[in-house]
């Protein structure tokens, strides 16, 4: 973690540590921002677990997109303008609040607490917006990206706002209408941003790294958190389930860690904002992973109706996910080949476990789970294979070296 010196004040300046090859950690006030997401991700993923259908999976996803984007934005300000004095630390502390209010107001968002949370939304747009603006008025190079920020996701926050002053289902059409603005704003800045000093190579990855972690470890959390206060009713079938629901999220960790989060994307705008949305299908893809796997658990029948297209399907998404964001990644000209191969293999093992379900003459999760532990283990011997035959195997940790020359 880097070590800096507290100043009360400080201008926002474009960083430049790409150009000059400086790299750049993640600092401790990063990591406690990080650590406050798991209070919403905890609330969300316990609420699609209790309603483990295609209603309360669109209510999930609607809920869990504006916390991801919050974090997304705030991480994305840091990159580009990120000081060490008092005024910034206040500003992020005031965002962890409202994320804390975020979690308060999730459990009933569709229903008596809709209109806190839509005002916590908008009171966390509203910092990061203020945030962007101090930053183009301290920094003309960055103004024709900073101000089309400004006036996109200030018209998103006036939707957000409008939205508490009418009744549903008007109210949450107008969320969605307020997350699209938000997310399609940088989209087109893609021109305008290619004038801007690239993104860095060192410290993005691990931000986003840190929050794959971060659901991954929920997701066992919340797992156990559900087994604990029925420990009675243990049982050898439970333990049998138990062992390979967290053995398929180990694997996930796994393909993801060793062929995906040791690389950065591509040094383009339109990679780096490709490689973010990718991240948020693989997001969505884990949380749903851990729902069905508690529901799994909570069933004490070795049958499991319905939840066997829940498995394959999330887990699919997520090595479709993952295949996806290799191939934004940089690489090295010798590597191109290993890298197709390796993400058309993930692509491959999600189809067969979608047929294979279709297949399976029963919906019993004893049989599909197997299946899963053998095409992850397929995807990390054959990456493991591509990675030595590529000579990448030990270079990932001078690949930022290897860029810069």
């Amino acid at each position: 973690m880097s070590e800096s010196r507290l100043n009360l004040w400080e201008r926002p300046t474009l960083r430049t540590d790409e150009e000059h090859h400086i790299e750049r950690k993640v600092s401790w006030l990063e990591l406690f921002y990080d650590l406050v997401f798991v209070v919403v991700i905890a609330q969300l993923a316990h609420d699609l677990a209790s309603h483990l259908n295609g209603s309360g999976l669109l209510a999930f996803v609607l809920l869990f997109i504006p916390a991801w984007w919050m974090w997304v934005s705030g991480t994305v300000y840091n990159e580009r303008f990120e000081t060490q004095d008092l005024s910034y630390r206040l500003l992020v502390f005031l965002q962890m609040l409202v994320v804390s209010a975020l979690a308060i107001f999730a459990h009933g968002a569709f229903g008596e607490t809709s209109a806190g949370f839509a005002l916590s939304y908008a009171a966390g747009r509203a910092l990061v917006v203020f945030m962007w603006g101090r930053a183009g008025w301290y920094n003309p190079q960055a103004r024709p990206v900073t101000n089309r920020y400004v006036l996109g996701f200030s018209t998103s926050i006036l939707l957000w706002v409008a939205s508490v002053f009418v009744p549903p289902p008007l109210r949450f059409i107008l969320w969605a209408i307020g997350l699209v603005v938000d997310i399609a704003t940088p989209i087109l800045t893609i021109r305008q941003q290619r004038r801007l000093p690239r993104y860095s190579s060192s410290k993005l990855p691990e931000r986003m790294g840190l929050f794959v972690l971060i659901v991954l470890g929920e997701s066992v959390v919340s797992v156990v958190s559900g087994l604990s206060g029925d420990a009675h009713h243990l049982s050898v079938l439970l333990g049998v389930k138990l062992a390979l629901g967290i053995g398929v999220t180990f694997g996930l960790w796994w393909v993801y860690f060793d062929f995906v989060s040791r690389r950065p994307p591509k040094p383009t705008p339109t990679a780096s904002i490709a490689w973010t949305h990718l991240h948020l299908l693989l997001l969505i893809s884990l949380i749903v992973s851990s729902a069905v796997n508690l529901n799994i658990l909570q069933n004490k029948h070795a049958t499991d109706e319905g939840l066997h297209w829940w498995l394959s399907g999330a887990f699919a998404l997520s090595l479709i996910s993952m295949g996806l964001l290799q191939l934004t990644l940089s690489c090295k000209p010798e590597e191109q080949r290993s890298f197709r191969n390796t993400a058309t293999l993930k692509f491959a093992v999600a189809l067969i476990t979608l047929v294979a379900t279709a297949l399976l003459p029963s919906s019993s999760v004893l049989t599909l789970y197997p299946l899963l532990l053998v095409g992850l283990l397929a995807v990390i011997v054959y990456g493991l294979w591509a990675m030595h035959s590529a000579g990448s195997l030990h270079d990932d940790l001078s690949f930022q070296d290897d860029l810069k020359v």
